[in-house]
């Protein structure tokens, strides 16, 4: 697959990822283009970034383009099972326990892609959390030495990201992921759709 098909792939699934939201997806930002390509490059495996980091403030779009990444990988494999591709949607916030054990992050540790969304908004307080937040650095760590993709997303950037889960982590992201910053208000423009159908609705 071409990178340009790829990019066209990833448009589509982020087209059927926001439809559900009420809204029609034309773009989701001015980075849009760039942040698509970079994408595209990452998933093919062109080059040799091991990791994809999408960070921002709340609304920016970050699950959606999570979600879509998903989506749009797991549709691929699903009609190659042959391949025995694996990959893993999963929100940071359940990686506490008891939600989570030490037996299902071996799992995370070895799919093939894991796309890892919310990091540092996992629930819960004291010793729990900070054990969650360690072994979730040392998940980052593993898959990065054994070159396993990674998609994450986080409201953190890197510097914050390196307080919580450790200076290895954040060194590692600055230096083999593609870091990408969402700014656009995504989740105001999917109210104002919303509204925008509902007048239309009432006017029918």
């Amino acid at each position: 697959m071409s990178e340009e098909e790829m990019i066209a792939s990833i448009k589509r699934a982020i087209e059927e990822t926001v439809k559900v939201r009420g809204f029609t997806y034309s773009s989701l930002g001015s980075e849009d283009e760039r942040i698509n390509a970079l994408l595209a490059r990452f998933l093919l495996r062109r080059d040799y970034h091991t990791g994809f980091m999408f960070w921002g403030k709340p609304g920016t779009g970050k699950t959606i383009r999570m979600k879509s990444v998903y989506a749009l990988i797991e549709s691929f494999f699903e009609t190659i099972p042959v391949l025995g591709y694996s990959v893993k949607y999963q929100i940071a916030d359940d990686l506490v326990y008891p939600y989570a054990t030490i037996e299902s992050l071996q799992k995370l540790y070895a799919v093939d892609l894991l796309i890892l969304d919310n990091l540092g908004y996992e629930r819960g307080a004291g010793e729990n959390i900070r054990l969650a937040q360690s072994l979730i650095g040392e998940l980052l760590l593993k898959r990065y030495d054994a070159v396993r993709p990674t998609v994450i997303s986080s409201v953190f950037d890197i510097d914050n990201i390196g307080e919580v889960y450790g200076s290895r982590v954040a060194d590692i992201i600055r230096e083999s992921y593609y870091v990408m910053e969402l700014t656009t208000d995504f989740r105001s423009e999917i109210i104002k759709a919303r509204k925008s159908n509902n007048f239309q609705n009432y006017e029918n």
